[in-house]
């Protein structure tokens, strides 16, 4: 569902810049802390990227408007990164700025954040009724 399969054996598929942007992403934000850091390793674990080489590896300063990526890629990044700002439950105004502002490097329009956005709530949403599921608590 989330592609990762995909991404994974894509060449077209930047799977350690896309971790690198992800731990860059995260540590913008002092907020987070050990859930959204673990929600990248487990992303990049899946991927095959060593989660802490590449942690250590990335330069405080990395930007990812500096880095060239494929349209995959960015959206990934992009997806992701707002499933790390809305992990506290509250997908705030500076956030979806901070969002917008990686997008605007990417080269990826608005309108395409904006329908991420929608995504990443439906993604959640299904995750909750697969839990609601497995648990024997369903609505129908």
């Amino acid at each position: 569902m989330s592609g990762e399969s995909q991404e994974k054996s894509s060449a077209s598929f930047d799977r350690e810049t896309y971790v690198k942007m992800l731990i860059a992403i995260a540590r913008a934000d002092k907020e987070n802390g050990p859930p959204e850091y673990r929600f990248i390793r487990k992303q990049a674990i899946q991927m095959g990227v060593n989660y802490e080489k590449v942690l250590r590896e990335t330069d405080p300063n990395f930007d990812i408007g500096t880095h060239k990526v494929s349209r995959l890629t960015a959206m990934r990044v992009l997806k992701d990164a707002i499933m790390i700002a809305s992990m506290d439950g509250n997908f705030t105004l500076p956030e979806k700025q901070k969002i917008y502002t990686y997008a605007e490097r990417l080269d990826i329009p608005r309108t395409d954040v904006d329908t991420l956005e929608v995504l990443v709530g439906e993604l959640k949403a299904l995750d909750e009724r697969w839990k609601d599921l497995v648990a024997g608590h369903t609505d129908e």
